[in-house]
């Protein structure tokens, strides 16, 4: 794939983005992703010129991923959950690409066990279930310091399997995977279901990386957010893409415990509401 926008003088060297295809995103949180990276650089190219934007067409493991930005040849661009060592060895934007709705996270589980969770009326209750998650993922550590029972998969594919053999009880996912993510394994795991009582809010928000050295990228890709921010169309795409999904996971009726992220950086533009979504 490959586009070519914000063309004004053929002799100008080419900003040059590559986006990686996420293995732990859904289809449809890559489509905001894309929609929102190409609305940015359009909206920088009358003060930075032509750009280049394509998706590499590989899939990569986060250890694998973040090797590969830091070499910027094969991809220099990701949109992630933040974390301390990708803070510190590459260049992050700090504007929630999502407005911070990865923050909440609803539960994939067995059916069958749905009146468990319907009792929990706080975190000390559900730290008595075993969860799931990622070992490559920033939000492991999390879940770790801060007393939940973990039990740690290579792939978001292996961890269903996890799921369905019982290895733990419940899956935390960003809301738009969680429920694409029902859909897509249900076929083969029946009772799997989207847990429907509560919500953990994790202050770790998803931002746009570049590989070190792509200083002028990273300021454009700002620059161009900014732009976004300030005519509202930053706020527009992400009703578009994230209203349905909010009212499907009935995120405004949920109880919702807040994990603390002692890992979180402190620069971290937790007090900039235009950045964040609220449900309330």
């Amino acid at each position: 794939m490959l586009a070519l926008l914000g063309w004004q003088d053929a002799a100008w060297a080419l900003d040059t983005y590559v986006l990686d295809m996420s293995s732990s995103k859904s289809s449809f949180s890559d489509s905001h992703t894309l929609r929102l990276v190409t609305a940015a650089l359009e909206a920088s190219s009358a003060k930075y010129g032509a750009y280049e934007f394509r998706v590499a067409p590989l899939r990569m493991e986060r250890d694998r991923l973040l090797q590969e930005m830091l070499k910027g040849e094969l991809v220099n661009l990701s949109g992630q959950v933040t974390s301390q060592e990708w803070e510190q060895k590459l260049i992050p934007i700090r504007i929630p690409i999502d407005k911070g709705i990865s923050c909440y996270r609803i539960a994939l589980i067995d059916g069958r066990n749905q009146d468990l969770f319907s009792t929990v009326r706080s975190l000390e209750q559900l730290r008595t279930f075993t969860l799931g998650t990622g070992r490559q993922w920033s939000l492991t550590a999390t879940y770790k310091q801060a007393g939940f029972k973990v039990v740690e998969g290579a792939t978001s594919a292996g961890l269903h399997s996890m799921l369905a053999a019982g290895r733990f009880q419940y899956f935390p996912r960003a809301i738009d995977e969680a429920i694409y993510e029902q859909a897509a394994y249900v076929p083969n795991f029946p009772t799997l279901s989207v847990e429907r009582s509560f919500a953990l809010y994790v202050p770790s928000p998803r931002y746009f990386f570049l590989g070190g050295g792509q200083k002028r990228l990273a300021q454009r890709l700002e620059y161009g957010m900014q732009q976004l921010i300030a005519d509202g169309r930053f706020d527009h795409l992400f009703h578009e893409f994230y209203d349905g999904l909010i009212d499907k996971a009935g995120l405004r009726k949920r109880r919702i415990f807040r994990v603390d992220n002692p890992l979180l950086s402190p620069q971290t533009p937790l007090s900039n509401k235009a950045y964040w979504y609220s449900p309330y």
